[in-house]
């Protein structure tokens, strides 16, 4: 989030604000870089929404009558992603998006508690993620990284055991059905059996949270935050000097006094 507030700094420091509807929660905002449309958005409301739409992404929030008195509230610690999702009424497809940084992450937890039994199967991962083992898999993608855990497989033995109780254990399953004990005394056959004796393997991991907030729509609730806030300082600037015209108005004498003497 840190990266994103930095990147709204930047994509935005040109911008002005020009008013083009203000009554009531009937608003209609532009924020621009005077001479061209780079990260331009517009916020638009009316009673019980709030709408984003630019360059970047577009979203509608639906939360209370005046919108911009609910992120004014909801925004005095910064941007609130988690519960503003929850308000989003137009464009949730946008919200998330697959993250391989939240896939690494969770691989890494655990592979660090698997690795007390399963020794190397760090970099077993790590070389079957990188077209050696896994050329169809491509974890930049959901689907690939989804299909990777599924079929990543480490440590994973097939113990033969011959029907005079001696056994053996392979990596490979085909090795273990060639192996044979030697013949017994009465000269009996001896019989293999082969047993697959798991190793390592991912559970559960249709329950992995792969998504994150998009940059798209962090991007949007900095932009709401900061257009209100642009909103909000003209307004006040506006009020301060009407307040000062009605002084000299009320105080005609003084006000040419001031005058004279600076």
């Amino acid at each position: 989030m840190n990266d994103i507030a930095t990147r709204f700094q930047a994509d935005t420091a040109n911008h002005t604000m020009t008013v083009l509807h203000d009554d009531g929660l009937y608003r209609h905002l532009r924020f621009k870089a005077p001479g061209n449309g780079f990260y331009w958005f517009d916020l638009v409301t009316w009673p019980g929404a709030l709408s984003i739409t630019g360059d970047v992404d577009g979203y509608t929030f639906r939360r209370m009558e005046d919108m911009f008195a609910f992120f004014r509230m909801s925004s005095s610690c910064g941007i609130n992603p988690h519960y503003w999702q929850e308000k989003v009424v137009a464009g949730r497809e946008g919200l998330r998006t697959y993250s391989k940084d939240l896939l690494n992450q969770q691989v890494a937890e655990e592979l660090k508690e698997a690795e007390a039994d399963y020794p190397g199967v760090t970099a077993a991962w790590e070389k079957a993620v990188g077209d050696t083992w896994f050329p169809d898999y491509d974890i930049e993608f959901e689907e690939g990284a989804r299909g990777a855990l599924d079929n990543f497989e480490f440590g994973t033995k097939y113990k033969a055991t011959c029907s005079c109780g001696e056994s053996k254990e392979f990596d490979e399953e085909f090795n273990a059905t060639l192996w044979r004990h030697q013949d017994q005394p009465s000269g009996a056959r001896h019989v293999t059996s082969v047993e697959r004796v798991e190793g390592f393997r991912f559970y559960d991991t249709t329950d992995w949270e792969l998504r994150d907030y998009a940059w798209e729509f962090l991007w949007c609730c900095h932009a709401v935050v900061w257009g209100i806030r642009q909103y909000d300082q003209a307004k006040a600037r506006t009020l301060k000097a009407r307040m000062r015209r009605a002084v000299r108005r009320l105080n005609p004498r003084r006000s040419a006094r001031k005058a004279v003497a600076s």
